[in-house]
C-alpha cells in the first residue's frame, strides 16, 4: 500500500516461453499462485516463441520479463539470446529454467512454481513474508558452496598428483635425453665400423692375388712359433721387402707359401739381433734368406 493509503499499480509481468505446451504449464503454476496479493504482480502475457524479434515486439515497455526455458545447452542458449534482444527495452529479465523432458500431463508443477518464485525473488519482488524460504534457499546454497569447496580440495589433491607427474615427466625427459646421447655415439660408431668396414674391403679387393694359409704349418716351416708372431710388426716387414702380407690369429696370406716363410723366418732372425743373440748366427745356414 501507498503511503496516501491507494494501493499501488500491479508489476506488469510477462512470460516467454519455448511453446504452447510450456505456455500451458506456466498457466497452470500462475492459477496455483496468489501473485497478486504476494507479490503485487500480474501476468500480463505468456508469450510461446524461440524468435527474438517476436519476444522483443510483444514484451516491450514489461516491467519485468521471465524467460522460461529448457535447463539443458539449447535452452540456455536461446535464454541468453531473449536476455540480449530485451537489454533495455523492459526493466528487467529474469530466466525460468523448465524441467527436461517435460509434457503437460507429467510435468512437475511444483518444481516449476520453485523456479518462477525464484526468478522473482531475483527481480527483487519477494515480501517480508517469505523471508523464511530465502532463508531456506540460503541454507540450500551453503550447503551446495561446501560440496564445492570440499570439489576444490579434491582439485588440490589432483592439482597436488599432477605436479608429481609433472616431476616424473621432467626425470623422463632427462633420460630421454641421455638416452638419445647414447643413441648419437652409438650411431657414430657404427659409421665408423661401416668405414672400416670399406677399408677392409678394399684391402681384401687388392689382396685377392694371396694365398690364405694355416698361420701354425707356416710357422712349423720357418721354425717359429705362432705365440711369437707380432702381427703389426711382421705386416710391417712385408710392406719393406715388398711382399705384401696380412696375419690373423690362425690364418696368414701372402702371394706365395715360400714368401710368407722368407718373411716368419726374416722376422725371426730380427727378433733374435735385437734379444742379442744375433752373435750365435754368424754364418747364414744354407737355404735361409739374407738380411
Amino acid at each position: 500500500m501507498a503511503r496516501d493509503g491507494r494501493r499501488k499499480s500491479p508489476v506488469d509481468v510477462r512470460i516467454i516461453v519455448e511453446g504452447a505446451a510450456d505456455a500451458e504449464t506456466i498457466s497452470k503454476v500462475i492459477q496455483r499462485m496468489a501473485l497478486g496479493g504476494e507479490y503485487n504482480i500480474t501476468v500480463t502475457s505468456i508469450i510461446p516463441t524461440t524468435h527474438a524479434h517476436i519476444a522483443r515486439r510483444t514484451a516491450e515497455g514489461a516491467d519485468l520479463v521471465l524467460i522460461a526455458t529448457d535447463a539443458d545447452k539449447p535452452g540456455r542458449k536461446l535464454a541468453k539470446k531473449f536476455q540480449e534482444e530485451l537489454r533495455g527495452v523492459v526493466g528487467r529479465v529474469e530466466r525460468v529454467k523448465m524441467p527436461i523432458g517435460h509434457d503437460v500431463e507429467h510435468v512437475d508443477l511444483e518444481i516449476v512454481e520453485k523456479e518462477l518464485r525464484s526468478a522473482l525473488v531475483r527481480a527483487g519482488l519477494k515480501s517480508l513474508r517469505d523471508i523464511k524460504e530465502l532463508r531456506e534457499e540460503i541454507k540450500e546454497l551453503q550447503e551446495e558452496i561446501e560440496e564445492k569447496e570440499e570439489l576444490i580440495e579434491e582439485l588440490e589433491e589432483k592439482e597436488s598428483e599432477l605436479e608429481e607427474l609433472r616431476e616424473r615427466l621432467k626425470e623422463i625427459e632427462k633420460e630421454k635425453a641421455l638416452l638419445e646421447e647414447e643413441r648419437d655415439r652409438l650411431l657414430d660408431e657404427v659409421e665408423r665400423l661401416r668405414d672400416r668396414l670399406e677399408e677392409l674391403e678394399e684391402e681384401l679387393e687388392s689382396a685377392d692375388h694371396l694365398r690364405i694359409m694355416d698361420l701354425e704349418s707356416v710357422c712349423e716351416e720357418a721354425e717359429l712359433s705362432p705365440e711369437d708372431v707380432e702381427p703389426e710388426v711382421l705386416e710391417e716387414l712385408g710392406e719393406e721387402l715388398e711382399i705384401p702380407i696380412v696375419v690373423g690369429s690362425t690364418r696368414i696370406a701372402a702371394p706365395s707359401r715360400e714368401d710368407a716363410v722368407r718373411v716368419l723366418k726374416i722376422y725371426k732372425l730380427a727378433r733374435k739381433v735385437v734379444d742379442g743373440e744375433g752373435e750365435e748366427e754368424n754364418e747364414t745356414t744354407p737355404g735361409d734368406p739374407e738380411v
